[in-house]
């Protein structure tokens, strides 16, 4: 084995990184020259970060060696290793709660299929913030600790060694370490290790046994109760007449496809009522319809919070609160923390959903099922993934476009997704196939126009990005390792989605708390401040909000709109680029807190012009959170402001097209 260095150079986002290969070894003891070698340089050469390699098919033993670095320096990224192994053999790491235990970044990688290394390179080039921890790791070494703290005591006294930690120092010496022996000896330390000897002694007296052993043992003791915390073992099992229908082109396909639809049918029956209410309506039960939508997850979230804005309204003017407090209080804060939680339910099930899918082995059969037809519109069945996720919310959507192999099809995914209509699209497609049609076919009709729109759009700007932007002809090739399929263990598939959820709200809860402030702000407050003081209750079309729908209501005009509809329409439009559910919120206040479908009534649209604007709604930027995000996941202002601009023009052409089209066949009709 050798035990020279070796060098490496990568640039990464403009900067370089010196990589340095220390020996091979399975610890840092000093018991040979390679671990003497590479721990002398992690203290001597003062690297800004020690990347430990851990094997993600054997975590029981390959993370010893990186408990030992940690007991030395903090600075340290665990990547665990052939990751696409460990999931066939019915492996599944818990990384993030490893990750949040440790203290230290944990990336999961595959050199073999190119998977994560970009988050390794993130990890490494933004470490400091990253790392939780200030000072070594500390182990509990029980019956060792009384004499590891005497000995680290002397050390610190002393001021011997002051390179290493002190009470590193004193375990590598109760193991009998002899390289550290000798560099006591080289710093004219005799005396101090003297009286080391003598604690040694008295040590083994006390425990009557191999020091060396008892803390190799405390140190793998520590190793198994993390694995016991982030590590669950399924027994996996191949054959199953499952696994054979899957694998035939035809049959996977209509499989994944049926498995999916019906799914999110559920899903979302749950949470919107939509299409259970529909087909309740088609069989002439209209009050248990009515009951369904009204009683679904969202509409109680939205009546709680409702009645929340109430109280809180009535409480804080009986204090005397200023006017402007209680509306931010009632009408912004409440609002926004309620939108926030109104999604956390879908989001909670859809994670839920793919969770079971991933952990059953089901989600690589899909992807392959897919992939045929994907790799048409230039994207892997690996998309699937992404594309998915975005029927619940696609700020999530966009942030799993990690998981493509290259950045041609990152960057496809990231300008993409956005296009896949949300739950809040949805939620403004129902209210506009209500208040259009009478008939429940001519409703689900519309609502199913919005998804083929926009899935359309979606695989459409992926080919342009593939084909047209980096001039790729050829599709990616999809190159998995299938796993068996396996029954999902419970506590794996909580692990998936907790942590999916807990991102979920970390990144877009706040951002879309934050804007609703923000919408209240343009709603509330004008040139002449808060206008409910000036204006009474015809304050709306004084506010900042109303200005600029009056400053795109011009564009408005080619859809047959007045000047009244017009302004109205392109206010609950610039409002809706915070948050597409502000649409109806926007066009209830403007006809006095009528529910959303009475206030869209009111507005006069016939069907042709209702569906053009419903078109505009499901193209054009889905919300600024996923906007924010966008630019998170591509770095690039330039190509998310280009991207934006896209969709508003992409959005406004067809939306033209949809009222010309509808205008033109009810003509005829």
């Amino acid at each position: 084995m050798t035990v020279e260095l070796k060098l490496g150079m990568r640039e990464y986002e403009g900067r370089r990184v010196c990589f340095v290969d220390l020996p091979g070894t399975y610890g840092i003891s000093g018991t040979s020259l390679e671990e003497v070698v590479a721990r002398e340089f992690i203290v001597s050469s003062e690297p800004d970060i020690v990347m430990v390699l851990v094997d993600s098919t054997a975590p029981e033993r390959t993370l010893y060696l990186a408990i030992q670095v940690l007991e030395l320096t903090p600075n340290v990224v665990l990547v665990f290793t052939k990751t696409d192994e460990a999931h066939p053999r019915g492996i599944h790491i818990h990384y993030d709660k490893l990750e949040e235990y440790l203290g230290v970044p944990v990336i999961p990688v595959s050199a073999l299929k190119g998977e994560g290394i970009r988050d390794l390179l993130e990890a490494l080039l933004n470490y400091k913030s990253r790392i939780k921890r200030s000072e070594p790791l500390t182990i509990d070494y029980g019956p060792l600790e009384h004499f590891i703290r005497e000995i680290a005591s002397l050390i610190e006294e002393e001021g011997a060694l002051r390179q290493y930690p002190s009470r590193w120092i004193a375990i590598r010496l109760l193991e009998g370490d002899m390289r550290i022996e000798d560099l006591l000896k080289q710093e004219g330390k005799e005396a101090l290790l003297k009286r080391v000897w003598n604690i040694i002694d008295s040590a083994r007296r006390v425990l009557g046994g191999d020091l060396t052993e008892l803390a190799i043992r405390q140190r793998f003791a520590f190793v198994d109760s993390l694995i016991r915390r982030v590590v669950v073992r399924t027994k996996v099992e191949g054959g199953s007449s499952l696994e054979k229908v899957l694998r035939r082109p035809l049959a996977g396909l209509l499989f994944s496809t049926a498995l999916t639809l019906g799914v999110f049918l559920l899903i979302f029956s749950i949470n919107t009522g939509f299409p259970l209410n529909i087909l309740l309506e088609l069989a002439g039960q209209e009050g248990l319809a009515e009951a369904v939508s009204t009683y679904s997850l969202s509409g109680i979230v939205s009546m709680g919070f409702n009645e929340l804005s109430s109280l809180a309204e009535s409480g804080l003017s009986a204090v005397n609160a200023p006017h402007w407090f209680v509306s931010l209080v009632a009408n912004g804060i409440i609002p926004g923390v309620g939108s926030v939680l109104s999604f956390f339910p879908l989001i909670l099930m859809v994670f839920l959903f793919l969770a079971m899918l991933e952990d059953s082995g089901l989600m690589p059969r899909m992807a392959v099922a897919f992939h045929s037809t994907l790799s048409k519109f230039g994207l892997s069945g690996r998309a699937v993934y992404p594309l998915v996720i975005s029927v619940g919310c696609n700020v999530p959507g966009v942030m799993t476009s990690r998981t493509s192999l290259d950045d041609v099809e990152r960057h496809e995914l990231i300008f993409s997704v956005p296009f896949i209509p949300c739950q809040a699209r949805l939620v403004v497609g129902l209210a506009f196939a209500m208040a259009l049609f009478k008939s429940a076919v001519m409703q689900a009709v519309a609502v199913v126009f919005i998804y083929a729109l926009g899935a359309a759009a979606a695989l459409l700007t992926a080919i342009i990005i593939r084909k047209a932007i980096y001039g790729i002809r050829e599709s990616p090739e999809l190159i998995m390792e299938l796993p068996p399929i396996h029954k999902p263990k419970a506590k794996v598939v909580w692990w998936l989605t907790w942590d999916n959820t807990k991102h979920f709200l970390r990144k877009a809860g706040l951002i879309i708390f934050s804007l609703s402030i923000v919408v209240w702000a343009l709603l509330y407050t004008g040139p002449e401040g808060y206008l409910p003081d000036v204006y009474g209750e015809n304050f709306f079309q004084h506010s900042f909000a109303a200005i600029i729908g009056n400053a795109v209501a011009p564009a408005l005009t080619p859809f047959g709109l007045n000047y009244t509809q017009a302004w109205k329409v392109g206010f609950a439009l610039v409002n809706g680029l915070v948050a597409k559910e502000v649409v109806l919120d926007s066009l209830s206040v403007l006809h006095g807190g009528a529910n959303p479908i009475a206030a869209i009534r009111a507005l006069g649209l016939n069907i042709a012009q209702g569906l053009g604007i419903l078109a505009f709604i499901t193209l054009y930027l889905p919300c600024l959170a996923t906007l924010a995000v966008m630019y998170q996941e591509s770095k690039s202002l330039r190509k998310t402001l280009i991207s934006l601009m896209y969709m508003m023009g992409l959005a406004y052409i067809v939306a033209l097209l949809v009222y010309y089209i509808t205008s033109a066949l009810l003509t005829l009709l």
